[in-house]
């Protein structure tokens, strides 16, 4: 049992190997078990204990009918800083002050590296949520893409993954703000110039236009 135990974590750490090697994405399908099984050389309930060991690291997710896939955030913990057993009456304004602190350099970054097809995803992204603010509609998931458009921008992958961690403070920050006179027009107001700044490959008004972004929500919060 032992043996069979160690031999699922080998399997494991090769399948990871094979991830990284064969450059699969977030979102990519895996090769089937028995495709697995052969490249590895093992049986195919090995391969299934490797999968489900991945599984619960948040590495891999199975999708019924589907296959395997690697997952979005790959290892990843749903909520690896613990937020959910934190106070909520002060978990926002911790949010907000982490943000202030990574996101303005974070746009800075984004305006110095940002590819013409990262541009693009940024621009498509501000229109959605330009259009879901003008409607009234909530636009949290248009609000938090945008920034997570942003943080892929920087071609940094540690910020990649620590922007979704801190992207509950956008989630929390909406439904503490969006019952506020002139809170969307205002929200847009930022995004508009944050873009812009990106657009132009201007650090420094990237950079000051992220912060006055986030401290304006924070300053909404603490006037509640």
């Amino acid at each position: 049992m032992f043996d069979k135990v160690l031999l699922s974590e080998k399997i494991a750490n090769n399948i990871k190997a094979l991830i990284i090697e064969q450059k699969l994405q977030p979102g990519e399908k895996l090769p089937n078990e028995i495709d697995l099984a052969g490249q590895l050389n093992v049986s195919r309930s090995t391969v299934r204990e490797a999968i489900k060991t991945l599984v619960s690291k948040n590495v891999l997710e199975i999708r019924r009918g589907k296959g395997t896939y690697v997952c979005e955030n790959p290892g990843i913990a749903t909520d690896p800083l613990g937020v959910t057993f934190m106070n909520k009456k002060d978990l926002l304004l911790y949010l907000f002050e982490t943000r202030l602190i990574i996101e303005p350099e974070m746009a800075a970054l984004a305006a110095q590296r940002a590819t013409e097809k990262n541009i693009k995803a940024l621009e498509e992204a501000f229109h959605v949520l330009e259009n879901q603010i003008l409607e009234g509609k909530d636009h949290t998931k248009a609000d938090i893409k945008f920034h997570n458009i942003i943080a892929k921008s920087t071609h940094n992958p540690i910020i990649r993954r620590i922007v979704p961690i801190i992207n509950d403070s956008i989630v929390e920050g909406y439904q503490e703000t969006k019952d506020i006179p002139e809170s969307g027009e205002k929200v847009l107001g930022h995004h508009r110039r944050v873009l812009d700044a990106i657009l132009e490959k201007d650090e420094a008004m990237a950079r000051q236009y992220m912060r006055e972004h986030i401290q304006s929500g924070m300053n909404q919060i603490l006037q509640k």
